[in-house]
């Protein structure tokens, strides 16, 4: 008998304290719009809205200069580097949180501090050409804290054998 009797004051306390009954107090109701203060809440800004529209006010927006990079033709075994540049031109600060590669050959390199509004900066990425003869295009996908999350570039040409 002792344990149904607990079992029953257990249930009886959280059913009297587990629900709190909605404000009418329109002061406690009303939700002052996001303000964001700090960099972190800059970069963390959630740009949808409750209804679903999106709110591009405070996006930053990334803008390639040449998205797409033809080294022409190389001999196997060269090194092609090649500078990326972009612009912000959001109002936000833009942060790079990772560049991936389609091939292990490509090594991209990033910023890894955020770029203000209305600057500039690069991502370089290198390309092995060792062990790679003919045509070839290797992609780089970017993510980034904009909208969307993705963008690519890529570098391509034509790698003879070495004699």
């Amino acid at each position: 008998m002792f344990p149904r009797l607990t079992i029953y004051f257990a249930l009886l306390a959280l059913l009297g304290t587990g629900c709190k009954a909605p404000s009418t107090d329109e002061t406690q109701q009303t939700q002052e719009p996001f303000k964001p203060s700090g960099t972190l809440a800059d970069l963390v800004h959630n740009p949808m809205r409750a209804d679903g529209s999106i709110d591009s006010s405070f996006l930053p927006i990334l803008l390639w200069k040449e998205p797409i990079y033809d080294f022409g033709t190389a001999f196997e075994g060269d090194i092609i580097t090649q500078e990326y540049h972009f612009t912000n031109i959001g109002t936000a600060p833009l942060l790079i949180l990772n560049a991936s590669s389609s091939c292990g050959c490509t090594v991209p390199e990033w910023p890894q501090q955020p770029v203000p509004p209305d600057s500039s900066a690069s991502i370089r990425v290198q390309f092995n050409t060792a062990g790679r003869p003919g045509h070839q295009s290797k992609e780089v996908t970017i993510f980034a804290n904009t909208l969307p999350n993705q963008s690519k570039i890529t570098i391509q040409g034509t790698v003879n054998k070495s004699n």
